[in-house]
């Protein structure tokens, strides 16, 4: 191009001044650039020509965007005029290039400027040949036909007169298959309907008319087309004509189209990884962040930290400067397990990266920081620690409990043989009682410690864990005080579990009383599930491999007092307790954790003071027994004699399981019918004394009446005595099972009496 080229820059930024002038020299060889700090400015100033181009930056300017473009327009109507636009204006850009404005940048895309200009460029030198065609009223084709733009003239009913070479290619047509026909015929009606007729009546009613649209041509197939309508006017001014250029953008189109989807894709990237991006000004005033560093600092919405700095999330509000003052050195660093308040005021650790960007001018302009939570990585290593030392006690305690096991039964040997050389000493019989008293509860204790430590193997069979659960919340329910409620989302989900059904009640039983201590006197709610879960899904959650392809999870959530974190990690300990002394013995959760251990089940405990307590329990379920778990015995017939009633299910339930023909009496009435009648005499009796229906003294009276042989197998509670001194020193007593029993004993103790 001959002439100079005379371009308006209005901006308050001197960077953006500078970063334009620069790219607009590097492209035309004569510009005369004119900076402008407003828009009013550039409108006060005296023009002997306008400018060919303004540029005007809308950051700083508050006019109005509308007025702007009519009052440039009506100083020169052949000024392009290009914006750079604002985050709020974006979304308008459309409704501006309709009402005259040429194009739009944004600081992030300041390098597209020399697209546009050479758009500007050709189009000068295509004005320029036509306005020298129009003033000699002769439409060159030698000139128009150069031109890489799609040229034509259409009147005012539609109809071509005159196209130019490109065009005709861009059809595949010759210029006389055009000339002469409507845009309709061209284009078809839908597309001229759609996308072209109101933009030539805008453009024969005075107006420049600019727009984009997508077209089918018959050669080139779908193509994007920028489109420009130029009123031509004969005589008196009336427009008659108009002048049509279309110019290809396709590839420009495609190329946005691309760097878009990567922005997209970025946008995804940093949005789904877990890990938090913060960029902050160097003071550590926060610029902007991702979905992730909310979601771990647990804040919903990034307006509510805006203008907060990062130092006020320490902890330790010395650290970030610790922190500053390392990343000077321009490298990423890493900081491991950062203590941080979150958004709610509640603490976690993360590990933090950062690295300091360097402006310019060589001197540090933001920090960018790296946020990971590492509460996972700190919790399962609080998990190993535990298990570590749970298994360290255990193995200790385990030893303990068998030694102290010798000794007690050294104990009760002596204690017995003396009490059988004191039956005509009431007094001393009765020390020597309290003695077997204390030896038995002792025993039970030791029997704990030794189910904490995984040395007393459970007998597993498959049990319907609906079932074991079914019962326990009715003992509780049977049990509990007015003051709290039970909330169970329970059903028969089908789920089985390798397991001794007596120690599934022991450990459900236990937890869910936990939740009514823990409640006390307040009015609380105890909350029971069951639900299927598969196992990969939970694999982060457990310490321990996924031994199934499916777990059943058990949650008791209660709305007790709740726990400390450092009582929390205590709570499996054997004997620790946070009862007033003489209130619990601190076995229950060892026990639960030890019974769930050796069923390769796991324990989670998540708590917070003051507002309860949740326990979720996870078993593994299999679906496969055809495998021999444990020979079943000798069907042999054995006459249950019902105590209470949920822990006599969970115990028929086991030794029906186990093989054996089981029948239940739970009334004196009934026993003596069934005793009576000599063609289905039992193999055993086994009897609960905490029977209400059927007394000791009883079985007694009629083993003596009826001269009954039928061994007997009592299981009683640790802290009470059988009054039936002549029944317990027959032959037909050889063992008293102390609760909690474990389906093992039981078998064991049967097996001893048949065999």
């Amino acid at each position: 191009m001959d002439r100079t080229l005379n371009i308006a820059i209005i901006t308050n930024d001197r960077d953006i001044y500078e970063t334009l002038t620069e790219l607009i020299k590097d492209i035309v060889n004569q510009a005369e650039i004119i900076h402008y700090h407003f828009e009013s400015s550039f409108l006060d100033s005296p023009h002997e020509s306008c400018p060919d181009i303004v540029i005007s930056d809308r950051r700083e300017n508050n006019t109005s965007w509308r007025s702007f473009i009519d009052k440039t327009s009506s100083l020169d109507q052949e000024t392009r005029l290009i914006y750079i636009l604002t985050r709020e204006e974006k979304e308008l850009t459309l409704e501006m290039i309709n009402s005259g404005l040429f194009d739009v940048l944004t600081p992030a895309s300041i390098n597209r400027i020399h697209i546009l200009i050479n758009r500007i460029l050709k189009e000068i030198e295509d004005h320029s040949k036509l306005n020298f065609l129009e003033r000699d009223k002769i439409f060159n084709d030698n000139i128009v036909n150069t031109s890489r733009s799609m040229l034509s003239i259409i009147n005012s009913d539609y109809i071509y007169e005159k196209v130019n070479t490109a065009f005709c290619s861009a059809h595949n047509l010759g210029v006389d298959s055009v000339v002469g026909k409507s845009l309709s015929e061209v284009w078809g009606v839908p597309t001229f309907e759609r996308s072209i007729k109101a933009n030539v009546d805008l453009c024969f009613s005075g107006n420049t008319v600019r727009y984009e649209a997508n077209f089918d041509t018959p050669f080139f197939g779908s193509r994007y087309y920028e489109v420009i309508f130029r009123p031509i006017g004969r005589g008196s001014g009336n427009i008659t004509h108009l002048l049509a250029e279309t110019f290809d953008i396709t590839d420009l189109k495609h190329s946005q189209q691309v760097v878009s989807e990567m922005e997209e894709e970025f946008k995804k990237l940093e949005t789904n990884l877990p890990i938090g991006f913060v960029r902050c000004e160097t003071d550590g005033t926060i610029i902007h962040t991702n979905q992730a560093f909310l979601r771990i600092i647990d804040c919903e919405d990034e307006k509510l930290i805006a203008g907060l700095s990062i130092k006020e999330f320490y902890t330790e509000k010395g650290l970030f400067a610790i922190h500053v003052q390392q990343l000077q050195d321009e490298k990423i660093k890493t900081f491991g397990r950062v203590p941080l308040y979150t958004f709610t005021g509640s603490e976690i650790a993360c590990r933090i990266s950062g690295f300091v960007v360097m402006g310019e001018d060589n001197s540090p302009s933001f920090i960018d920081y790296a946020f990971e939570d590492s509460s996972r990585e700190l919790m399962l290593e609080n998990r190993l620690l535990q298990a570590q030392k749970l298994e360290t006690i255990g193995a200790l305690a385990g030893g303990l409990a068998h030694d102290f096991n010798n000794i007690l039964t050294t104990i009760y040997g002596y204690s017995e043989m003396l009490l059988e050389n004191a039956t005509e000493n009431p007094a001393e019989s009765e020390k020597i009682r309290k003695i077997i008293a204390a030896v038995t509860k002792a025993q039970s204790l030791t029997n704990q410690i030794l189910t904490f430590s995984r040395q007393v193997e459970q007998q597993k069979i498959a049990v319907n864990i609906y079932d074991v659960l079914k019962e326990t919340i009715g003992f509780v329910e049977s049990g509990k005080t007015p003051n709290i409620k039970l909330k169970s989302n329970v059903s028969d989900i089908g789920a089985m579990v390798l397991a001794d059904p007596t120690q599934l009640f022991r450990v459900f039983l236990n937890l869910m009383t936990n939740g009514i201590q823990a409640i006390g006197e307040q009015e609380g709610t105890i909350s029971i599930t069951l639900s299927l879960v598969d196992g990969n899904l939970i694999r982060h959650e457990l310490s321990n491999e996924i031994v199934t392809e499916e777990y059943a999870k058990i949650t008791f959530e209660d709305t007790g007092t709740g726990m400390e974190p450092s009582v929390m990690q205590r709570i499996f300990e054997p004997y620790f307790t946070t009862k007033e002394t003489g209130q619990g013995t601190g076995l229950g959760l060892s026990v639960v954790h030890g019974i769930l251990a050796e069923i390769e089940g796991e324990i989670i405990v998540s708590s917070k003071k003051d507002k309860g307590t949740l326990f979720s329990v996870y078993l593994p379920v299999y679906k496969d027994y055809t495998h021999d778990f444990g020979k079943f015995p000798e069907s042999r017939t054995l006459l249950f004699l019902r105590g209470n009633e949920f822990e006599s299910s969970i115990l028929s339930l086991a030794l029906e399981k186990s093989g054996y023909d089981l029948i239940s009496v739970s009334n004196e009435e009934n026993l003596l019918k069934f005793l009576s009648d000599s063609d289905h005499m039992p193999d055993l009796i086994i009897y609960m004394d905490d029977s209400e229906e059927i007394s000791i003294e009883y079985i007694d009276r009629l083993y003596s009446e009826k001269n009954i042989k039928i061994p007997l197998l009592i299981i009683t509670e640790s802290n009470r005595y059988l009054s039936s001194e002549k029944l317990l020193n027959s032959d037909l007593v050889k063992q008293v099972l102390t609760k909690p029993v474990s389906l093992k004993e039981i078998q064991h103790a049967i097996q001893l009496f048949l065999n």
